[in-house]
């Protein structure tokens, strides 16, 4: 029982640390760009992030006049009903006609090849936010690349940049675009930095040339004493199983004694 409550434990944890290192990708438009995948609770690979969010976009989407990409490094789903930041995101999206997301998807969104698949697609072309005007040839990508935001000024700072953006995308395509919020990297959960920084002491940057017996510490006394218990471990137990190979059952057995 003991051996089932710990595994299920194992299995817990792994999950938590799996959906603690992803990034959702929201997307919303006033038009009916989007298809309904809200609801999913599976975390989505990397290498499919991609597919996922082209498959989430209507047969219609290259009549947008704007499909707008906004890029926030280290976000998490969890942010969004944590924070007050998402002030202006969240009002966007709760005026738009049609709205889904991609709750989970592991480690990061590749944002340029997203561009170039929906320009590619829609024999569009890719612009960034400062190059957005009446000129660009529909439909556009455009791309608003935020900066990584740690706190919650730097959040609130960058909505108010997301809520500049689509004010413009909004005048350049009036009701006619799309919305794509994601991230091109996960947020650093606490363990990992942790962990990075117990590596950086072990190994500074000064000695990144060195060879890695040097670099590292691979042999502690927690590992010595792991080597010490599982040499005494390993001894009774192949003493054990010689002492088990080595009895033997008797051949026959004394039948009882005739009685006079």
């Amino acid at each position: 029982m003991k051996i089932y409550a710990a595994a299920l434990l194992s299995s817990l944890a792994s999950a938590v640390v799996a959906f603690e290192n992803t990034v959702p990708c929201l997307m919303w438009s006033p038009k009916e760009y989007l298809t309904h995948v809200a609801g999913q609770q599976f975390i989505v690979e990397n290498k499919e992030a991609v597919s996922t969010i082209w498959s989430s976009l209507s047969s219609d989407i290259c009549e947008a006049n704007v499909i707008a990409i906004i890029d926030q490094p280290g976000i998490h789903l969890n942010d969004f009903t944590r924070s007050e930041s998402f002030t202006s995101i969240k009002q966007h999206r709760e005026d738009a006609v049609t709205r889904t997301e991609v709750e989970y998807i592991a480690d990061n969104v590749n944002v340029d090849d997203l561009a170039k698949l929906i320009a590619q697609e829609c024999d569009g072309s890719v612009v960034h936010s400062d190059n957005l005007s009446n000129d660009n040839e529909a439909p556009t990508v455009a791309i608003l690349s935020l900066p990584n935001a740690e706190d919650t000024d730097a959040l609130q700072q960058n909505d108010v940049k997301v809520d500049e953006f689509i004010k413009n995308v909004q005048e350049q395509a009036v009701d006619n675009y799309a919305v794509i919020y994601t991230s091109s990297s996960a947020k650093k959960s606490p363990s990992h930095l942790r962990k990075r920084s117990a590596l950086e002491r072990r190994a500074p940057p000064s000695e990144q040339s060195r060879p890695i017996f040097a670099k590292y510490q691979l042999f502690s006394p927690g590992v010595f004493m792991a080597f010490a218990v599982a040499f005494i471990v390993i001894a009774i137990v192949s003493v054990g199983l010689t002492w088990l190979t080595t009895i033997q059952t008797p051949i026959r057995f004394e039948g009882k004694p005739k009685k006079n």
